[in-house]
């Protein structure tokens, strides 16, 4: 069987090049969707060990969102609704709610430096098929690399 030509290996690393930079903007956004989940879990997190602090009735502000908060007292603290997925929520003491939200937090963080360590070594096998497309097509237009 022949070798395949130039041109051939030329359209086969521009495919793969292709493909991989699709990939790598699937990482991106998989990452970007890790990162804002770490950065609620994080704000959550805050929250509840802030209500250890505190008691019933004393007064807080409650985010009702767009940058306004509404005055209120703090009710009964024994338990708090956690939502765990599916919009389920479940009743949770606060030392439990602070646990969960630490594992869900540690499971993030896990997955976000997983994700990132696709996307570099993805960035990386870009980067060889990108110097090799820039001496096939040198090498088709008849120009020596690095000239």
């Amino acid at each position: 069987m022949a070798a395949p030509s130039r041109e051939e290996q030329f359209r086969k690393f521009a495919y793969e090049l292709q493909m991989m930079q699709g990939s790598a903007e699937t990482l991106q956004q998989r990452l970007g969707v890790l990162q804002n989940a770490a950065g609620d879990l994080g704000v959550a997190k805050k929250s509840v060990e802030s209500l250890k602090d505190v008691e019933e009735g004393d007064p807080i502000l409650v985010p009702t969102g767009g940058g306004t908060f509404v005055n209120a007292r703090l009710g009964d603290l024994s338990n708090i609704l956690v939502n765990v997925g599916a919009d389920v929520s479940i009743e949770m003491g606060l030392d439990e709610a602070d646990q969960d939200l630490s594992n869900r937090l540690e499971e993030v963080d896990k997955a976000s430096q997983s994700v990132q360590e696709q996307l570099q070594q993805i960035l990386g096998q870009m980067e060889i098929h990108r110097d090799a497309l820039n001496r096939l097509r040198a090498s088709l237009q008849g120009v020596e690399p690095g000239v």
